[in-house]
């Protein structure tokens, strides 16, 4: 067979053709494109396979059947796996960003809100007022109930939380003095505050008793100032007068130690005598022996339920860490003599009522 015959392949379903006709579906050329008689498929123009497998136009030999054209497999699909994995690594970028966000502005909070100090008035006085105002009333501000705060008093059967007793009827005074570091990078939360008392006479002026006491209060407070860079997010020192009267002046400060996932407390404290400056020891303040041991126990169950470090501790080891001079601590307050200690992740006190006062 050869192209001047009138031969050749059905382009629909490959069957031989004559003269433009399929034999086998019926095409016919003349119908789709109008017959133009049958050199469109005579061996001058058909398709030609060489004998390497190469197709050519023109000359003899056997025809070849028209290749249809192949699809790509999968574009579109491939298209929406890589959207749906660009958007799901936006979605965890955005949570890890609010995530982050979130913490950092409670740690600011929780940092820069300091326990008993809700403002600074001006005059040098942090907290709920400025006892040495006349227009408030029994040292302790604008005190009703109303606004949350706690006020000690002699008749409570236990001290509840440390807090500022300021008096406004002494021969000396209390003001408030404030230090902080920030680190000159704006993202960096690692940051140092601290709050503490500054004793005044009633002129206002620094005594030279005055100056003694003073410094031994900040040293106190202000304790860990340089190793604040030590902790995630720094450090902060709150310094609290939880008594005064006109021979002695308690100052507790609570510290708090920034980490990543938690915040570790502590407590220390210092009793001064007003007329010398100096310190009265814990030795003077209570005697600890195995009766006081078995008083703290009781106290402590009352007053804060289940202490499972205390409950675990022998009477031995408790009267230790009762007289330990590094961890344990003892203030007095309107409501009696506080006692107690810091232990590893915590602090603990209870209240002895006494009169020694």
């Amino acid at each position: 067979m050869n192209g001047q015959d009138g031969y050749g392949f059905c382009p629909r379903c490959g069957a031989v053709m004559q003269d433009g006709v399929c034999r086998s579906c019926g095409y016919s050329i003349r119908r789709d494109a109008g017959w133009q008689g049958p050199s469109a498929w005579q061996a001058g123009s058909g398709w030609q396979e060489s004998a390497n497998g190469h197709a050519g136009p023109g000359g003899q030999g056997p025809l070849m059947r028209p290749q249809k054209k192949q699809k790509k497999p999968g574009h579109g699909r491939v298209l929406a796996f890589t959207c749906a994995g660009i958007g799901i690594l936006f979605l965890i970028a955005i949570i890890v960003f609010m995530v982050l966000s979130i913490r950092k502005v409670f740690d600011e909070v929780q940092k820069n809100t300091l326990p008993g100090y809700g403002y600074d008035s001006g005059n040098g006085y942090f907290g709920y007022g400025n006892p040495y105002d006349d227009s408030l009333q029994d040292g302790y501000g604008d005190y009703d109930g109303s606004d949350g705060y706690y006020k000690p008093d002699e008749k409570d059967d236990y001290y509840e939380e440390i807090t500022d007793a300021t008096s406004q009827d002494l021969d000396y005074k209390v003001i408030w003095e404030s230090v902080s570091m920030r680190p000159d990078d704006s993202d960096d939360s690692c940051t140092y505050d601290g709050v503490y008392p500054v004793l005044r006479d009633e002129e206002g002026e620094e005594e030279e008793k005055f100056s003694s006491m003073n410094q031994k209060i900040k040293e106190m407070v202000c304790r860990y100032k340089d190793q604040y860079r030590d902790y995630a997010s720094g450090i902060s020192s709150s310094g609290y007068v939880t008594y005064m009267d006109e021979e002695k002046i308690s100052v507790v400060v609570r510290h708090s130690f920034y980490e990543k996932k938690t915040t570790i407390p502590r407590v220390e404290a210092i009793t001064l005598r007003v007329d010398t400056g100096e310190v009265i020891s814990h030795e003077e303040m209570a005697h600890v022996d195995e009766e006081l041991a078995w008083q703290f126990r009781s106290r402590n169950s009352h007053q804060n339920g289940t202490v499972e470090f205390v409950d675990e501790l022998s009477d031995e080891k408790l009267m230790e860490y009762l007289k330990d001079e590094k961890d344990s601590v003892m203030f007095y307050t309107p409501v009696g003599l506080e006692i107690g200690f810091n232990y590893d992740g915590g602090w603990v006190t209870v209240t002895l009522k006494t009169d020694t006062l």
